[in-house]
């Protein structure tokens, strides 16, 4: 094992506290974020994308749900996840895996193999994403396209909500303040401006772009030009 990954491995571990837990509540939480919304805009943004057998990349697969998902709506894909986490390797159900740490992925597949990528919750974990988009960039396929879910910037009082009574009522041990505020920052790490912004810079063009859940989310679609 690199040294770079197991520094992911134990930012990831003490970014996710329990790893068991989190992996559990991205199984509860999934079908929230994959909604039907959800695929119907994937309908309309990426499946224009994909081809007859299309390959579909999955980084920070966690449990693997978004996997199952691909192959069962479209039986002629090849669905592939990538992550690092152990808690999350040892969630997984099935489905085809690469091991890899997205700080500097060097993925195997050949320039242009790829039909489309789905990024869900993953981009605002990492100290820097630029060598997983220039990654992505060249496995996709000439007009492939990048789908992106994930927290980006907010003021602190909108991102405390339903919390903000508990934080300044004393009513937090300093273990659970501290992780509130630790997660603030790294769940504020960009705004939706910003990963547009690198998606650009990295040969992307930006085809769709919305805020979700009170501004605390953003989904956008990118083509590779």
């Amino acid at each position: 094992m690199s040294e770079k990954l197991q520094q992911t491995r134990e930012m990831l571990s003490a970014h996710h506290r329990d790893g068991e837990w989190f992996a559990q509540l991205m199984k509860d939480t999934y079908a929230g974020r994959f909604d039907e919304l959800f695929w119907q805009q994937w309908e309309q943004w990426m499946v224009p994308a994909m081809g007859e057998a299309p390959l579909v990349l999955d980084l920070g697969t966690g449990p693997g749900l978004f996997l199952k998902d691909i192959t069962q709506r479209y039986p002629a894909s090849r669905a592939v996840g990538v992550e690092c986490a152990e808690y999350m390797l040892a969630a997984v159900e099935g489905g085809e895996l690469i091991e890899a740490d997205l700080h500097d992925p060097h993925l195997p597949f050949a320039d242009g193999e790829v039909d489309v990528v789905m990024a869900s919750v993953v981009l605002h974990e990492m100290h820097q994403p630029i060598r997983t988009l220039q990654e992505m960039h060249r496995c996709l396929k000439p007009g492939g396209r990048i789908c992106i879910f994930d927290w980006v910037r907010v003021p602190l009082q909108q991102y405390l909500e339903s919390e903000e009574k508990a934080v300044f009522a004393g009513e937090m041990s300093l273990e659970e303040l501290e992780d509130t505020f630790v997660h603030f920052i790294e769940h504020n790490r960009f705004s939706a401006e910003d990963l547009c912004f690198m998606l650009t810079q990295c040969g992307f063009e930006v085809l769709h772009q919305e805020v979700l859940r009170g501004g605390q989310f953003a989904r956008l679609v990118a083509e590779k030009i």
